[in-house]
C-alpha cells in the first residue's frame, strides 16, 4: 500500500499511515492516531485526521 502511484493523493503521501509503516516510522504513526476519527477504505489504518490515509472515511 506505500506505492505513491496508486495513491488517489500522491502528492501527500509521504505523510500516509501505510507510507510512515512502510518505513517503520512507528512513533509518527503513534502521534497521529492516538485520538482516530477516521479509516481507510484501502488498508485499514485509523488516524485523527484523514490527511494522514489514501482514501479517507469518517468513524
Amino acid at each position: 500500500m506505500s506505492e505513491v502511484g496508486s495513491c488517489p493523493k500522491p502528492e501527500g503521501h509521504k505523510a500516509h499511515m501505510c507510507q510512515l509503516k512502510a518505513e517503520g516510522r512507528i512513533e509518527e504513526i503513534d502521534k497521529h492516531s492516538a485520538n482516530p476519527k477516521f479509516a481507510c477504505n484501502r488498508c485499514g489504518a485509523k488516524a485523527d485526521d484523514e490527511g494522514y490515509l489514501c482514501q479517507p472515511r469518517q468513524l
